[in-house]
């Protein structure tokens, strides 16, 4: 659990040290369902990119953002990142960052509730988080989840975050879905969150 809390923290440091890209995306609200060889899918917005899909159309975003090409490094050499989608609109060009949502999933032990107060101590532990962790366990589509909100300033002078996890624990292994974005377009973006984390399922 110590592991997967480390590369979460890792790669929302990552992503909200990139710049937003300058590429034009439609405002509409269609979606696109991004299924994973590990075993699980996931909605979001059109205007999210698949990092972790290097097709010629990622190709093309990502090449506008030549940061981008460490993360794409990443991603390709650490095996528990499993997606990670990252909003291009407009909404991203204006604010300059890019929301996004990745799934990290590990080996793990416990239930829920035993995660939940691991989760809590070492987030708080690390040093980075301002203000409360909040945590509860619900009830999703997918099956019952740990539900972590909290933001985080990762150095000196640079801008809070806002991140909300959901966790499962299936067989095993614990899927993180972490949903990031800056904590003055958190209320804009909670209902895309919810609703993208409701069409979550395993396969």
């Amino acid at each position: 659990m110590l592991r997967r809390v480390r590369n979460a923290v890792l790669i929302v440091v990552l992503v909200a040290l990139l710049p937003a890209t300058n590429a034009a995306a439609s405002a509409g609200t269609t979606w696109k369902t991004h299924r994973s060889a590990a075993g699980f899918s996931v909605s979001a917005p059109s205007t999210w990119v698949d990092i972790t899909s290097l097709t010629p159309d990622v190709i093309a975003k990502l090449s506008q953002v030549p940061s981008l090409s460490s993360y794409v490094d990443l991603v390709r050499n650490t095996k528990s990142i499993k997606l990670m989608l990252a909003d291009v609109g407009p909404t991203a060009v204006t604010n300059r960052f890019s929301t996004n949502v990745n799934v990290i999933q590990a080996p793990t032990i416990g239930d829920l509730e035993l995660h939940r107060q691991v989760e809590v101590a070492q987030l708080k532990a690390t040093g980075l988080v301002v203000g409360a962790v909040r945590s509860s366990i619900v009830t999703l589509p997918a099956g019952p989840s740990l539900d972590v909100s909290y933001r985080a300033r990762y150095s000196p002078g640079s801008r809070a975050i806002s991140i909300l996890q959901f966790i499962f624990i299936r067989n095993g292994e614990e899927t993180a879905l972490t949903y990031t974005t800056l904590p003055q377009l958190q209320s804009r973006y909670r209902p895309t969150f919810l609703r993208s984390a409701r069409t979550f399922r395993f396969r």
